[in-house]
């Protein structure tokens, strides 16, 4: 019977013999015989052995060894299925290296493992050598193999970036198999890591066109990795349960997870994040996980904001272990992402382990490591540690050539470093390989907006959003953008709508209780963060009386500027290094604090704000002549428009010099003629008394600024007795992510002394004099990375007043500063800047014809700055210094500059008797000067802020004090 086939029949004949004769060898070896046919094979492998030990043993040698090997060759099949994929390999290993001539299967099972841990070239090589051994006798099973061989050396091509061979190889593969869903699979894998979608696309649906549940399965498996997860469970369920496989369950049964994890993600974003949490945690009790999905639960708690939860199922996953290395990547990402380096590495290790020794793996070790050397260049990152952080990344590339996480590392560190250029074209590349990686994104919106690449800022912004629509740091961005390109009005927009996101994702933490305290402070403006255009120091050794601030821009007083000629930046405030890199304040939630600060720093550009302040000027010098004491009041309103703010100004001033007497009314106004006259005739001088110096009026103007314009028209103080139009146009592009310039052109009051800003009366002849205006222009350049850089700036002014001498200035600023400390709370920046400045002629006198304003004929100043901010708690402290030396020379000049015929008596009178004064004397002057000044403001609550302002200058021919004290109230609903 057993000759015949009759397997069923030879099977009970020797059971029966076995029954009678237990221990017959001729009957255990037909049954042993009987069981191998029917692939019984352990079986068969006992019944065989003891016939051998009981008989002939050369008899029943090679049955039993066939036994044996498909006994081993069963046992690894079932190690694989289980996931002991290394005790698995090692029984396949043996068995293809035995002298069986059926060690085909053996060598097609130990392909399958080295092809599910990457080593593809092995396994091609393993397939190509069991099709020779099957060839002749299964032809079928023969092609099916070179088939299997052709798709993974497919696999190993694309594997090593040599994409041309892959898609042939893939190509030929499909056209040796077009019924094999694995091929189809594996090159629709190839071609979405490409971003080649549409393709992938087509292969999926062709895959639901092929008969067999296989090919549905695989449909379903792309379908989820290209995140398409109620798709795939929708195919699975075309499935019967009771013909999926194990592999089918657990993928279905992943699925479900990936569920999960996806809809918590989506009430994270919809602001219910304690439904989130529960749909997490439950999710993570489930039986049965693999490591794999523990590490993307604990992925998702990472991303909802639990890193501890998230780091111990992440901890409780690597204690389970896998035989697979691509299983730890997201246990790994986990580990590194919360801090946790060395558990990380010690992770890549295991995986190591799990992966055995061959050279496939390395490519996927290499990538696990990256992601562990990512996190680390992060870090070193954001601690400023840019050369540090650039090595480690530069050798993990070269392990690793071509992997994504380490392009956008680099990517983001060219960016922090102020590369923008260089990050730009980083991210772009990171695009090309994932096309809605929206991290890249996001950071392809801040390095092309920064290059001033707007529409292709637009275009990554608007890519991102149609990604994660509810993605508040998408917002965050848009807003930078556009700050940076001057439209605050949009970048408010941007600020509020994030902050909503933001909120609604984070107010169900725990219940009522939102992640902040919504009772803390956490308002404090910072500067915007943009290259500083010229002198990024507030205090340079300009002469006292030549300061301006943004305020002063929008208004024409003795306050916003001094003598003007001397200003180190006519008509707008000068930035800082603080400004570029000012300390944000804590609070609560460090995220609220961030977008409130900077909402406030833009005052947001779309609400009302009316300022109030009040300042007091006291100037050195002689009573009656360049003495100054001076009291104003400040009121302005403002609001957004037109992506900038719009601001009416009314300034109410009152200035005093005192009366001059004694030997300063002799040089006030024609005295000196009277002077000289008693001189000549030997007898008392006769001087025409003069009133009091005193001037009051309210000064009005309208200004408009955004990012880049600011201008601003009004009046000199009405009330004065003589008034005129003032104001200005200041523009500042910026010429590259680090270099900025700025232009600007003006009329402005020379506000030195009463007889400069509004003039006066002769008490001798009662003629008008004075109100001298300056009008000019100038430009600066400024280069700056991460707060340390340099720059200069030049300017020309023409002045011109009433009855009193032409004159015109040229100035220069050449400097660079360097940031010394920058931390959460404050920041200190140290420099040096050399001031020159130069007049056509002499007019820091008081007799008729002379403007009463300091014009050296030669000015040359080294002073050495130092800034330092500092915000938290809804303070913000701002301190200034600069120490330095000043030279200076004032050359000659004529008593009665514009008077000819009263000069010509003079110098008349003076050839009668030296003693008289026709001329002043030049004069030197060579010394210490410092340059100080202190701002301290508080916010009482998100819509109010108080402070005070102190300034000291003595550079120049005069000490000259500030001090003011001001309101900010932001009016309406913010």
């Amino acid at each position: 019977m057993l000759a015949a086939g009759e397997l069923a029949g030879a099977a009970r004949d020797f059971k029966a013999a076995l029954a009678v004769r237990p221990n017959d060898a001729d009957a255990l070896g037909g049954m042993g015989i009987v069981q191998l046919r029917q692939k019984r094979f352990s079986e068969a492998s006992a019944s065989l052995a003891q016939a051998s030990a009981r008989g002939e043993r050369a008899q029943w040698a090679e049955a039993l060894a066939s036994a044996r090997f498909f006994a081993s060759l069963e046992t690894a099949q079932r190690l694989r299925d289980t996931g002991q994929i290394d005790e698995a390999q090692k029984i396949a290993e043996d068995l293809s290296s035995s002298t069986s001539p059926s060690r085909g299967p053996a060598l097609e099972l130990l392909a399958t493992i080295y092809e599910s841990k990457g080593h593809f070239a092995e396994a091609a090589e393993l397939y190509r050598t069991a099709a020779t051994l099957n060839g002749s006798a299964q032809p079928e099973a023969g092609a099916r193999l070179a088939r299997q061989a052709t798709r993974a050396m497919a696999l190993q091509a694309a594997g090593a970036n040599n994409d041309s061979e892959a898609e042939r190889l893939f190509r030929r593969g499909l056209m040796e198999a077009p019924g094999d869903p694995w091929i189809r699979y594996d090159y629709a894998r190839f071609l979405d890591q490409r971003g080649r979608r549409m393709e992938v696309l087509a292969i999926i649906a062709s895959l639901t066109q092929l008969p067999g549940d296989e090919a549905i399965y695989v449909a379903a498996l792309l379908n989820s990795q290209i995140g398409q997860d109620a798709t795939a469970a929708q195919l699975m369920g075309r499935i019967r349960p009771d013909q999926q496989t194990v592999a089918m369950r657990g993928f279905a049964e992943g699925l479900k997870v990936d569920a999960a994890i996806a809809r918590a993600l989506m009430l994270a974003r919809r602001g219910e994040s304690a439904a989130a949490f529960a749909l997490i945690r439950q999710t993570a009790q489930a039986p049965g996980l693999t490591m794999t999905k523990q590490g993307d639960i604990a992925g998702a708690l990472y991303e909802l904001g639990d890193a501890p939860s998230a780091r111990a199922l992440a901890e409780q996953a690597l204690r389970a272990g896998s035989t697979n290395p691509a299983d730890f990547e997201s246990v790994i990402r986990v580990l590194a992402q919360s801090g946790d380096e060395a558990t990380a590495r010690q992770a890549v290790e295991q995986a190591a382990t799990a992966g055995g020794t061959l050279g496939g793996d390395q490519r996927l070790l290499a990538r696990l490591n990256a992601i562990v050397v990512v996190a680390q260049a992060d870090r070193l990152r954001i601690a400023g540690e840019f050369a540090a952080a650039f090595d480690l990344l530069q050798a993990a590339w070269l392990a690793a050539p071509g992997d994504e996480a380490i392009l956008g590392a680099l990517a983001r560190l060219y960016q922090s470093g102020g590369l923008l250029p260089q990050a730009v074209q980083t991210f772009r590349l990171v695009l090309a390989k994932s096309p809605e990686d929206k991290g890249a994104l996001i950071g392809l919106v801040d390095t092309a907006g920064s290059t001033g690449d707007y529409a292709l800022a637009r275009s990554a912004l608007a890519r991102a959003v149609k990604i994660d629509a509810n993605d508040y740091t998408i917002y965050l961005a848009a807003a930078r953008m556009e700050q940076g390109r001057g439209d605050e009005g949009a970048a408010s927009r941007h600020l509020k709508h994030a902050r909503d996101l933001y909120t609604r994702r984070t107010q169900s933490v725990g219940g009522g209780f939102g992640s902040g305290n919504p009772f803390a402070a956490s308002t404090n403006s910072n500067g915007s963060d943009v290259a500083a255009a010229i002198n990024p120091f507030d205090l340079s050794a300009a002469p006292a009386g030549r300061r301006t601030t943004l305020a002063a821009a929008t208004m024409s007083t003795d306050f916003d500027q001094g003598a003007g000629s001397m200003s180190t930046l006519p008509g707008g405030r000068e930035p800082r290094p603080g400004d570029r890199d000012r300390p944000q304040s804590r609070s609560s939630d460090p995220v609220l604090q961030t977008i409130d600060q900077d909402l406030a720093a833009l005052a947001s550009a779309d609400e009302t704000r009316a300022d109030l302040k009040t300042e007091y000027r006291q100037r050195s010098g002689e009573t009656g002549l360049s003495n100054l004491k001076a009291i104003s009041g400040q009121a302005e309103l403002s609001t957004g428009l037109a992506g900038g703010r719009i601001a009416a100004v009314a300034v109410a001033t009152t200035l005093d010099a005192g009366r001059p007497t004694g030997s300063g009314l002799a040089r006030f106004g024609r005295n000196a003629t009277p002077e000289a006259i008693g001189i000549v005739a030997a007898l008392p001088s006769v001087l025409v008394p003069a009133e009091t110096q005193h001037a009051s009026g309210v000064a009005l103007s309208a200004a408009y600024t955004n990012g880049i314009v600011k201008a601003d028209a009004g009046t000199t103080p009405l009330g004065f007795k003589r008034t005129g139009i003032v104001g200005g146009v200041t523009l500042t592009p910026r010429l590259s992510p680090t270099l900025s310039a700025r232009l600007w052109a003006e009329r402005r009051a020379v506000a030195d002394s009463v007889i400069s800003h509004a003039g006066t009366i002769d008490p001798v002849s009662g003629d008008f004099w004075g109100a001298v205006r300056r009008a000019g222009g100038g430009a600066s350049l400024s280069y700056d990375v991460g707060g340390t850089g340099v720059y200069a700036d030049g300017s020309y002014y023409r002045y011109t007043g009433t009855a009193v001498r032409s004159n015109s200035s040229i100035q220069a600023n050449v400097g660079g500063y360097l940031r010394v400390l920058k931390n959460s709370a404050s920041s200190l920046s140290i420099g040096i800047n050399a001031n020159y400045q130069q007049f056509d002629n002499q007019q820091n006198y008081f007799t008729f014809g002379h403007g009463g304003y300091f014009s050296p004929q030669n000015f040359l100043s080294i002073s050495f700055p130092a800034h330092y901010v500092f915000l938290k708690d809804g303070f913000e402290i701002d301190l200034n210094a600069a120490p330095g030396y000043q030279s200076y020379s004032q050359a000659a000049a004529a008593v009665y500059p514009t008077d000819a015929a009263a000069q010509a008596a003079l110098e008349a009178l003076k050839a009668l008797n030296t003693d008289v004064r026709s001329t002043y004397d030049s004069i030197s002057e060579t010394g210490f000067g410092l340059s100080a000044s202190a701002t301290l403001y508080y916010a009482v609550n998100p819509r109010l802020k108080i402070g005070s302002e102190a300034n000291y200058n003595s550079f120049g021919a005069y000490k000259e004090f500030r001090g003011s004290v001001g309101i900010k109230q932001v009016i309406g609903d913010r």
